[in-house]
């Protein structure tokens, strides 16, 4: 969810993200693909950078459901913030029903996002999921998340791209040079990038369900597409969309990377 934001933005973009999760935390929809694509995107990134999620703590800014908790073993210490309080309490309980113990999780206000003592510690990994493209002032997040890194630690962005249906709360058309441009404007590099998920480009306007009965056809695309995609590893779930909906003209649909500290600049 967006947090680096005015209180008047927070009243024109916002108002629908504030409760969006509430009630939605069953298995079933877990399996969600408009969160196992993303968990899917960040596992593959995460692999091929060797970056294991056990032992490490992680800190997840504006963490929704805590899908990308549910993938983190459970020795590893996990924060995060989000806005509404009801959904932080469910989260909760979906992770302590889960056996997770080390885990503090914490509402907060969009005007004072920045203050928050939950970033005034350090982490292994942060992660940033499908909330930059809705700030005003994206770099001032990254350069306030990245004091939060502790030694080698790595901060891990997803993005949408290649929106063929225009998201009218999406306030930045995201690719690698945005990315780039970002990223040295808070002080960090790339250390790795990558496009994936053909299987959105297409149904994209399906999830968002703009006519009448959109939204019973969006649930049940996300699930079937959702539980498909659990039955493969993320690498081959991908490529077999690359495969199959590449030559029909589809594009990748999310952009994943990692970002770290640039030694050579100050905060």
């Amino acid at each position: 969810m967006t947090m680096a934001a005015t209180e008047s933005e927070m009243g024109r973009d916002q108002d629908k993200f504030y409760t969006v999760y509430r009630g939605k935390h069953s298995r079933l929809r877990a399996r969600s693909y408009m969160r196992v694509g993303k968990t899917h995107a960040a596992r593959l990134l995460l692999g091929r950078n060797g970056i294991a999620l056990r032992g490490k703590a992680i800190f997840d800014y504006g963490f929704g459901p805590g899908s990308f908790f549910l993938n983190c073993a459970k020795d590893c210490e996990l924060a995060g913030l989000e806005l509404d309080p009801e959904n932080v309490a469910a989260v909760g309980r979906v992770l302590a029903d889960r056996g997770y113990e080390n885990v503090d999780l914490d509402s907060v206000e969009a005007s004072g996002w920045a203050e928050h003592p939950l970033l005034d510690r350090r982490y292994d990994l942060v992660i940033l999921s499908h909330v930059l493209e809705h700030l005003d002032d994206p770099v001032a997040v990254l350069r306030r998340l990245s004091g939060s890194l502790g030694t080698g630690g790595s901060i891990l962005g997803l993005l949408p791209l290649n929106e063929i249906t225009p998201d009218e709360n999406h306030k930045w058309i995201c690719d690698r040079n945005l990315v780039e441009e970002w990223a040295a404007a808070a002080g960090c590099r790339v250390a790795d990038y990558l496009e994936c998920d053909h299987w959105v480009y297409y149904t994209l306007p399906v999830f968002q369900g703009r006519w009448p009965g959109g939204s019973l056809a969006a649930q049940g695309l996300g699930l079937g597409l959702g539980l498909a995609a659990s039955c493969f590893s993320p690498r081959a779930w991908f490529g077999l969309g690359r495969a199959l909906l590449g030559p029909l003209g589809a594009k990748p649909a999310q952009a994943v990377f990692l970002l770290v500290r640039d030694s050579g600049k100050e905060l």
